[in-house]
């Protein structure tokens, strides 16, 4: 790349080069068990088409226009995520739902379609459907309002020689992330094997959570914990103050210091002493809509100052000594465990859990210097995690530096 003077970019409406087309909309009635796979606007998630979990229509002649196939660019049009694009990277086609727009290209000689993915992935692009969608109940964009939006275009050549590089930087993007989702995969085998199994032992005994090593013991969680409610405040309350565990601090992770903590509130003198936490506290998450993100756990392991907790989460204090209190916040999120918790929640408009339910909770327990190895076996992976997605943010950083100077030709790049 050479700073050069700007020649040859064209200022010109993004519906010069494609069209938006949107999707059908389809009935309740059309939907079946299996068949050709429906894009709604909730299968747009992090510039991709996920459709693990879709409905399905039959294939149909008068749908074919409708039809998205593998490399096309798709745009959510209404709701929260007016704006969101995701792209198709799937062998097989599918079709388009209402107020999902996909862009078709008008003359493949005069525009990259791999250009126009990152034209509409910038940050310009996401402000001018900001400014054009907020002004109904909800977001809203219509096809006419995105191919009336201007930009600066290159030749063709320059064209294609910018998504080179910024799909280069998308790739390195991707293929961290395929590592991190492996070594999360292997987290998650190596948490349920060894907190289950051990390490290393070969005597097992049938026990109500099955077979486990022999010299392991079996819990209670009302015989580990004591559990309390958390602070209940008006909103005004909240921004300053002391520091506080929210439902987020604990969903997230399953280990948290109070430098991780971000929220903080006004807190009386009575308060403070009521709902005070302590290193070694464990939480979980009390309220959801749906049973499987009630009952995540977090501990927390470095508390120098006065902080409390929220009301959306229980805390757990120990009461005995059976458990290293750093792996607790993932041997709860253990699957044996997490299949008992979701078990005892109850569920009406929304999930709910409590102390009660959460104390029947059975655990299965090694000893403190065994618990301690796994810890250490589990953290090593995290750290590894941890290496890739610091690794991750720099390509993301690197992209979102060079995008805006490739794309409004602050930069140019030489061609051949």
């Amino acid at each position: 790349m050479s700073e050069v003077t700007q020649v040859n970019y064209e200022f010109k409406k993004l519906g010069e080069y494609l069209k938006l087309k949107g999707g059908y909309a389809f009935k309740s009635s059309d939907f079946i068990d299996q068949g050709i796979p429906i894009i709604r606007i909730s299968n747009i998630k992090n510039n991709i088409v996920d459709l693990s979990k879709s409905i399905f229509c039959k294939e149909s002649e008068t749908l074919e226009e409708f039809s998205v196939s593998n490399g096309d660019i798709l745009l959510a049009m209404s709701g929260a995520t007016t704006g969101k694009i995701g792209r198709y990277k799937l062998p097989f086609k599918s079709y388009l739902n209402q107020r999902v727009g996909c862009f078709k290209l008008l003359d493949s000689n005069s525009t990259d379609i791999n250009f126009i993915y990152h034209l509409v992935s910038s940050d310009e692009f996401a402000e001018k459907i900001l400014i054009d969608a907020i002004g109904g109940a909800q977001p809203n964009i219509s096809s006419s309002q995105v191919e009336g939006m201007f930009f600066k275009f290159p030749p063709l050549t320059e064209q294609k020689k910018i998504s080179s590089i910024l799909t280069s930087v998308d790739e390195a993007i991707e293929n961290t992330q395929n590592q991190i989702d492996k070594l999360q995969n292997l987290k998650k085998a190596t948490m349920n094997e060894l907190l289950t199994k051990g390490t290393g032992h070969t005597g097992l005994k049938d026990t109500e959570l099955g077979k486990i090593p022999k010299n392991w013991e079996i819990f209670s969680t009302s015989g580990l914990y004591e559990f309390k409610n958390g602070l209940n405040k008006e909103k005004k309350a909240f921004g300053r103050g002391h520091r506080i565990v929210n439902y987020m601090d604990v969903f997230s992770r399953p280990e948290i210091s109070e430098e991780d903590l971000n929220g903080r509130v006004q807190l009386s003198k009575n308060e403070i002493e009521r709902f005070s936490v302590s290193s070694g506290d464990l939480f979980f998450t009390r309220t959801s809509e749906t049973p499987l993100e009630i009952g995540l756990s977090s501990v927390i392991t470095k508390v120098s100052e006065d902080v409390c907790f929220s009301g959306f989460i229980l805390r757990a204090k120990p009461v005995n000594k059976k458990i290293f209190t750093k792996l607790s916040g993932r041997l709860y999120r253990c699957d044996y465990i997490r299949k008992q918790i979701v078990r005892t929640c109850s569920y009406t408009t929304r999930a709910l859990t409590n102390g009660t339910s959460l104390g029947k909770v059975l655990v299965a327990l090694p000893s403190i210097e065994e618990q301690k190895e796994i810890y250490t076996v589990l953290k090593s992976i995290e750290k590894n995690i941890e290496d890739k997605q610091i690794e991750k943010n720099k390509y993301i950083f690197l992209k979102k530096s060079i995008m805006q100077d490739l794309l409004t030709g602050k930069i140019r790049v030489q061609v051949g």
